[in-house]
């Protein structure tokens, strides 16, 4: 039988029989740290693969979230710097639709009753669109946990409905003006329906309130710099001459031909 050459129990005597041994506990040692880091390596790429297919399915259903959410002026709901998906919009939970500030603002922007629906959205943002049930209709959305600063926002949404009711479409909108310009004329109408139907408001709340609406981020759906919008609302406000002797409609194409290459950007 061969002598063993070292365990725990038995280490020689001689020098290089111990130095014989020594190599032997080594390569021994080796190959069981490579058995381990083989079967930790194994355990770590079906570890892998089980995350991604979870993140594949988790994927799939954030996108079949967002693609079921009609969406807003450009199709795009933004929080801070995320995108996020945004829950099934309601009924108008707050009454919005029945307010007397907000039906003063749509009979300044003549703007029927039954042409709009409101509806509030867990999660959601002020947001205004077509109807896609109804193509003589729009919706206005606006978050649920919206409190008494709702108004202003609101009819920054309500005026672009009058942009769009005026363009012809969404489709017609956008493919006319910048997004930039489409929104600063929405805050420049807000200023006109203050100016003519809610005098009776604070109007430095409302002017902060406005900024409620929209993003900042420069994309897609950039509203403007704050400083931008509030040029944009104080004209509308101020209402100076031309704008007393026109529509709301002769107003806004004013706006777009002359005002709105005066706001420093």
């Amino acid at each position: 039988m061969q002598k063993r050459l070292c365990d725990a129990s038995h280490v020689p005597a001689n020098v290089s029989s111990r130095r014989l041994c020594l190599a032997r506990s080594l390569w021994l040692g080796n190959r069981s740290a490579t058995r381990l880091y083989a079967m930790r390596h194994d355990f770590w790429l079906v570890a892998v693969a089980m995350l991604s297919a979870l993140l594949a399915t988790h994927t799939t259903h954030l996108a079949a979230a967002d693609d079921s959410v009609p969406s807003c002026l450009y199709g795009t709901f933004t929080q801070g710097d995320e995108k996020t998906p945004i829950e099934p919009c309601g009924a108008d939970i707050k009454g919005i639709g029945a307010d007397p500030s907000v039906l003063a603002a749509m009979r300044t922007f003549n703007i029927p009753t039954n042409v709009v629906v409101f509806q509030a959205c867990p999660g959601g943002r002020f947001s205004a669109m077509p109807d896609s049930t109804d193509s003589t209709r729009f919706l206005v959305r606006y978050p649920s946990t919206a409190k008494a600063n709702f108004l202003a926002p609101i009819v920054h949404e309500l005026a672009h409905v009058v942009q769009m009711r005026s363009a012809g479409g969404l489709a017609a909108l956008r493919s006319k003006e910048s997004s930039r310009r489409i929104e600063l004329a929405a805050d420049f109408l807000a200023g006109l329906a203050f100016n003519i139907s809610l005098k009776s408001l604070n109007g430095a709340d409302f002017e902060t309130n406005l900024q409620l609406a929209g993003s900042y981020k420069v994309e897609a759906d950039d509203h403007g710099l704050p400083e931008h919008r509030t040029q944009a609302f104080r004209r509308g406000q101020v209402r100076a001459y031309p704008y007393p002797q026109l529509t709301i409609l002769e107003s806004l194409a004013y706006w777009n031909a002359n005002d709105y290459a005066r706001i420093s950007r």
